[in-house]
């Protein structure tokens, strides 16, 4: 009698606590709803941060294209346009940037690269001549050498070498990728419940098939060797208040995995997967990937080739980024 009072009342405790648990994420997932349309920059273009954001997006798009290894001249004749509108609507309104001067840097050089293109660009040499100021954007270009010559430096020159890459010419050895994902692991996490998983894609269609969903590969992505899933296993996650630890602790994996490859002398870049639910639970059945492990990042990998280009992709200053709550002294 006594255990089956017992097997009752942990049958109570375990169904009060899932009642709570779901309870917690309904009130957790409302806010957020609430908060991101609020906020979210795309609902509210007339904030300065937002139409920013914007630009910096648009220029990306181009220097993407500027750094691209199978480049061809007059790609992006719209996103020039759509650039060109969004900077003048800025500066007009907000003035000055050092984001929007990299984007005016940006088109300038777009256009040095197409001087000797047939077709004018009248939209594009009226507002370039109407910032005669602004240089063309670096876009550094490397060899593989120089590229990796930071493995065994101090870490402020190892992180500040690591850039994304969309150049690969090579196959990444198996032990290779091993290594790098072993040496990830030493990335923290909440309690130390390690959520992060990695799905390695080694088949070319898979590959593709792949990067036709996500949608941010064209030019490139044939020529990736491995593709990289990292997930987050939900299982890990307690509360409707721990809502965030899945993509949290994946992106600290995340970032740690990277710089884990660039010390492995493995290029890559990191791709969003900001898709629909549809898509994911298509990526979930199609790869293999268990239904309790969140998608967080998909990275594209290989060995470069000799020589390269990267985006220069400006950061933000510390004074932009960094506020101080209290007294601020050291």
């Amino acid at each position: 009698m006594i255990e089956f009072l017992k097997r009752i009342k942990r049958s109570w405790v375990a169904g009060w606590q899932r009642w709570r648990m779901k309870r917690e994420a309904r009130r957790a997932f409302r806010f957020d709803a609430r908060q991101f349309l609020d906020h979210a920059g795309a609902l509210h273009l007339d904030r300065k941060a937002a139409a920013c954001a914007e630009i910096v997006m648009g220029y990306h798009v181009l220097e993407k294209g500027l750094t691209m290894p199978h480049r061809r001249l007059g790609f992006g004749k719209g996103a020039v346009v759509h650039l060109i509108n969004l900077i003048d609507a800025f500066e007009r309104r907000f003035g000055v940037d050092p984001q929007v001067v990299h984007a005016i840097g940006v088109l300038r050089a777009y256009r040095e690269l197409h001087r000797d293109w047939p077709e004018p660009m009248p939209r594009l040499d009226a507002f370039l001549a109407a910032h005669p100021d602004v240089p063309p954007a670096n876009e550094p270009h490397l060899t593989r050498t120089d590229f990796f010559a930071a493995k065994d430096a101090p870490f402020p020159q190892f992180a500040a070498s690591r850039h994304v890459v969309r150049h690969f010419a090579g196959p990444v050895p198996k032990e290779t990728i091993e290594a790098a994902v072993s040496l990830a692991l030493t990335a923290p996490s909440a309690c130390n419940r390690q959520h992060a998983r990695v799905h390695i894609i080694d088949d070319p269609a898979l590959r593709d098939w792949l990067f036709a969903q996500q949608g941010g590969t064209r030019g490139f992505g044939a020529d990736a060797d491995k593709v990289l899933v990292v997930t987050s296993d939900l299982s890990a996650v307690r509360w409707g208040w721990e809502r965030h630890d899945c993509y949290t602790n994946g992106g600290i994996f995340v970032m740690n995995l990277c710089y884990a490859l660039h010390y492995y002398g493995v290029a890559h870049c990191i791709l969003h997967w900001s898709v629909s639910p549809e898509t994911d639970r298509a990526a979930h059945e199609t790869l293999g990937i268990p239904a309790n492990e969140a998608i967080v990042q998909v990275l594209a990998c290989g060995i470069p080739p000799e020589e390269f280009d990267v985006a220069a992709s400006p950061r933000r200053s510390i004074d932009e980024i960094l506020t101080w709550h209290g007294r601020g002294e050291g």
